[in-house]
């Protein structure tokens, strides 16, 4: 498989990044810097293809440490991850790991394509950290439950969230460093407290966009998780025995047509 990084604009100041995996990216780009929002599996690139769309110098920002978002770091000068994900990436985002990921979704990817490992030089992101880059802020949210160092960030002036992960048509609770139900909740109730600062909503993965009610609707099925009036759906999440919350059809989607679900684990409530 041949790695050809492609870019849609979707904002005043953001581009979508694709790779051909599965996953998306997202550069911000503003007067005087640029933040490129995850990495993906670290193949190809990408460095060469943001250097691309923009002159200005670009800084890396993670969503969480997984291994399709927090793979491609290595050659960016800055870097920042949340600290609660720093083992979760340092685990996942080794060389063995990301060829076992690949190959296992059956992309063949040429052995020279891989990057090399960034394995430190990561700096702290937290929650309420503000990126000015000129005349473009980015607002960053801490959302432990996908991962404990989930960050959802704000793009203010284009009124974007770029919930990522951290809130989808499908979340996934239940793998390994993922927050509880209940914890899950209460991040989610927190990042409504911002929800008057974006009309938008974006993701990673599928079509790459949400309609706003998906925040209430996943808080609405947290809810119902915790008061056991969920429809359980039983499912099988990396060899563990989960549940989805909202019944789907064959395409993954909520069979009533509503967007929002989450996967989670009877364990972690």
């Amino acid at each position: 498989m041949e790695i050809q990084y492609t870019a849609v604009q979707v904002s005043d100041h953001m581009y979508r990044i694709n790779e051909g995996t599965g996953v998306s990216e997202y550069l911000v780009i503003g007067s005087r810097k640029a933040m490129l929002i995850d990495t993906g599996f670290g193949i190809g690139d990408l460095k060469g293809f943001i250097q691309s769309l923009t002159d200005l110098p670009a800084a890396v920002y993670i969503t969480h440490g997984h291994v399709d978002h927090a793979s491609g770091a290595y050659g960016f000068d800055e870097v920042y991850m949340n600290p609660l994900d720093a083992e979760l990436q340092k685990k996942q985002c080794t060389l063995a790991y990301r060829k076992q990921m690949m190959s296992s979704s059956g992309f063949h990817i040429r052995e020279t394509d891989f990057l090399p490992e960034k394995t430190d030089g990561f700096r702290d992101l937290n929650d309420k950290d503000l990126v000015d880059l000129g005349d473009v802020h980015v607002l960053f949210i801490h959302v432990p439950g996908h991962t404990r160092g989930s960050m959802v960030p704000l793009i203010l002036e284009d009124r974007t969230a770029m919930f990522g992960d951290a809130s989808g048509v499908g979340t996934l609770l239940g793998l390994e460093n993922s927050a509880t139900v209940s914890e899950y909740l209460d991040a989610l109730t927190y990042m409504k407290t911002y929800e008057s600062l974006y009309d938008t909503i974006l993701r990673q993965h599928g079509s790459c966009w949400s309609p706003k009610e998906l925040l209430d609707n996943n808080i609405e099925n947290c809810r119902l998780i915790l008061e056991r009036k969920d429809d359980r759906i039983p499912t099988k999440l990396m060899g563990r025995d989960c549940f989805w919350a909202r019944r789907r059809t064959d395409t993954g989607a909520r069979a009533d047509g509503v967007e929002g679900n989450i996967c989670y684990s009877e364990e972690e409530l």
